[in-house]
Parts: structure tokens; C-alpha cells; sequence
């Protein structure tokens, strides 16, 4: 899962490895303007959560909003911990993973970004539903979450 400005990025995958494969890219909009809002992305969370089972072999792997001059915007950081309040309430396992750690787990040239070497193994051809920088966070934490 990747926490954007607008919208909570779910990818859901299945194997590992080069038998790994995304069976659905889910993004899920928000606004931070009330607290209503956020309320209504936890309970929209928690519904989604519920339909994939409770605990167990769950994992939820989370791209971890960063900090400094770079950082993620206030809207993302609400947004991841949403997700976070909404796997513990269901029961959930969470494993957040550093963006930094991306560029090893996908390989690719040096000077080659994570998020581009992201969308050129699992969306080479640009024709993925969904796709979007969000979704390669999301896909990509789920690559690294399913080889560990």
C-alpha cells in the first residue's frame, strides 16, 4: 500500500519472485479537509480489509512516508495512518518499508529511479489499469514484502 496526497493506493498481489504477480491495483480517493473525512477513509479501509480476512497470513506491507526537505505532504502522512489504525483493527500484520530500501529489492540501472524500475518490470507496457506513481509505491513494497 502507498498513502498519496488524494488517495490510498492498494495493490494486491499473490507469489514471489518471478512468480510474483499483481492480481489488482485499487486506489482508493481522499480528502483531508474534516475529520469526517478521515473517518470515512477508515471505514472504507476497514470494509476492504475485512473482505481480504482477518490476521494470519494477512500481511499489509506499507511504503513509509518520508521526512526532511523532501518529505511526503500532511494529507499522505493522515493517510498511512489510516491504513495503519484500520490493519490493527482488523487484526492485520504491518510491514512498512523504507523507500530508500526500494532501489536494492528492484535492481535496475545506477542512476535508474526505483519508482521507473518499478513500472518497467510490472507495468512495461503502460497499459496497467490504475497505474500511476502511487501504484509502482504500492506494487513495489508488495514485491519486497512477498520476498522477504
Amino acid at each position: 500500500m502507498n498513502a498519496t496526497r488524494s488517495a490510498v493506493v492498494i495493490a494486491e498481489t499473490k507469489g514471489a519472485g518471478g512468480k510474483f504477480v499483481i492480481t489488482a491495483i485499487q486506489p482508493v480517493p481522499f480528502q483531508v479537509r474534516s475529520g469526517e473525512d478521515l473517518t470515512e477513509l477508515l471505514r472504507r479501509l476497514i470494509t476492504i480489509f475485512a473482505r481480504k480476512g482477518k490476521g494470519g497470513s494477512s500481511v499489509i506491507g506499507l511504503l513509509k512516508c518520508s521526512s526532511g526537505r523532501f518529505g511526503s505532504c500532511l494529507e499522505a502522512i493522515k493517510g498511512e495512518a489510516m491504513v495503519e489504525l484500520a490493519a490493527a483493527q482488523g487484526g492485520h500484520r504491518v510491514v512498512k518499508i523504507a523507500p530508500q530500501s526500494l532501489k536494492k529489492t528492484l535492481g535496475g540501472a545506477k542512476d535508474q529511479k526505483w519508482r521507473d524500475r518499478a513500472a518497467e518490470l510490472f507495468n512495461p507496457d503502460g497499459k496497467r489499469p490504475h497505474w500511476s506513481k502511487g501504484a509502482a509505491g504500492a506494487v513495489a513494497v508488495a514485491f519486497k514484502v512477498a520476498g522477504e
